[in-house]
């Protein structure tokens, strides 16, 4: 069974600069998904701020596969980026901030007081990986739900 492209209001497509977004993206036209639907979302890694994870040519050739293709370009990110939240001492995880077509929006950040004061385990398990959740699952989600 192959969804009805055409029934949703957007299809959202992760893009983080690399080959998953971008083929996820053509298969999504080349089986007929209706362009004007399509939004990219970009999580910045680094929070907005200096480059300390992200390539600095990321947001550069995000911005310009969302113009080649004429689509919206949504980012979030996490306030502080990752290197905030690797040396998170007595502090809640900082909000997050997304970009919508009415503005941008900041979430969260009332959470309880924690220290992380650590680089991320290298595990296929998110618990203990948390760079993959702390800063791109929990920011895509509560963009979705914003």
């Amino acid at each position: 069974m192959r969804p009805d492209l055409a029934s949703y209001d957007r299809i959202i497509v992760a893009v983080s600069g690399g080959k998953d977004g971008t083929a996820c993206l053509l298969a999504l036209l080349e089986a007929g998904a209706p362009a004007e639907r399509i939004e990219l979302w970009h999580h910045e890694l680094d929070g907005a701020g200096r480059s300390f994870m992200d390539w600095p040519s990321t947001g550069p050739y995000v911005a310009a596969l969302a113009r080649d293709f004429s689509l919206p370009l949504y980012r979030s990110w996490r306030e502080g980026g990752f290197e905030r939240e690797m040396l998170r001492d007595t502090a809640p995880t900082a909000p997050v901030v997304f970009e919508t077509p009415d503005g941008v929006i900041r979430a969260g950040g009332q959470g309880p007081e924690g220290t992380r004061l650590r680089f991320p385990q290298i595990s296929a398990s998110l618990s203990v990986r948390w760079c993959s959740a702390s800063l791109k699952v929990d920011v895509a989600d509560r963009a979705l739900r914003g």
